[in-house]
């Protein structure tokens, strides 16, 4: 299972190689790539517990997904990366050489959202738990941080980046996720998001009055 030494590990390993890590990273800093390894390893947990995987594969293979984005940012080369630098530090802990084998399978084969060579519960969970992140409550901070970084910031400003978000997510459908648990929980966030977008429009002012649930 994940534990204190292995956060560790892939904390140290990232900031000693590239703690920015991507594109969007170098622009808004705060998007640190630690934390989303982090999150989707917590997204991954609570996915699992419905959709019955085997933990210590799921969690740990989303732990380390994008690792290597700290050392190769092209697309393939950073699911090889990770998938290296996972299987050396499990074998460096004398973990289980069956589990190993799996688990960076799934970290080398994780930007293909199993549409073909991985299509395990794990991978799922895996696939499910990175398109969670940043969704519903992150999406508000991560949009309202961003517009901090500009040279212009407003409420308004925020407000658009926001709304803009949410409607982008509104395009994603069921097929986009590869399991019942993500896909319940994506809507739970995005049900949120709106609430929050609605609630956001009416104290600016853009409308006079909060809609009225219908049930």
């Amino acid at each position: 299972m994940v534990d204190e030494k292995m956060l560790n590990f892939v904390k140290d390993f990232i900031e000693s190689h590239d703690a920015i890590g991507t594109k969007l990273q170098r622009r808004f800093p705060f998007r640190s790539l630690y934390d989303h390894c982090f999150r989707c390893c917590k997204w991954a947990q609570r996915i699992n517990e419905f959709e019955g995987g085997d933990p210590e594969v799921t969690q740990i293979s989303a732990l380390f997904h994008d690792v290597g984005k700290c050392v190769d940012n092209t697309v393939q080369g950073h699911a090889e990366a990770g998938a290296l630098a996972c299987g050396e530090y499990l074998d460096s802990i004398g973990f289980d050489a069956n589990k190993r084998d799996r688990i960076t399978r799934i970290v080398r084969l994780h930007i293909e959202h199993c549409s073909g060579e991985e299509s395990s519960v794990e991978g799922m969970i895996e696939s499910d738990a990175d398109l969670l992140d940043e969704t519903g409550a992150m999406t508000v901070l991560w949009d309202c941080m961003a517009v901090g970084a500009e040279d212009q910031q407003s409420y308004q400003i925020a407000y658009y980046r926001v709304r803009g978000t949410f409607e982008t997510l509104q395009t994603k459908t069921r097929s986009s996720f590869h399991t019942a648990t993500g896909w319940r929980f994506f809507e739970e966030r995005r049900e949120f998001l709106g609430d929050f977008v609605a609630n956001l429009e009416f104290e600016l002012g853009i409308v006079k009055e909060l809609k009225k649930d219908p049930h």
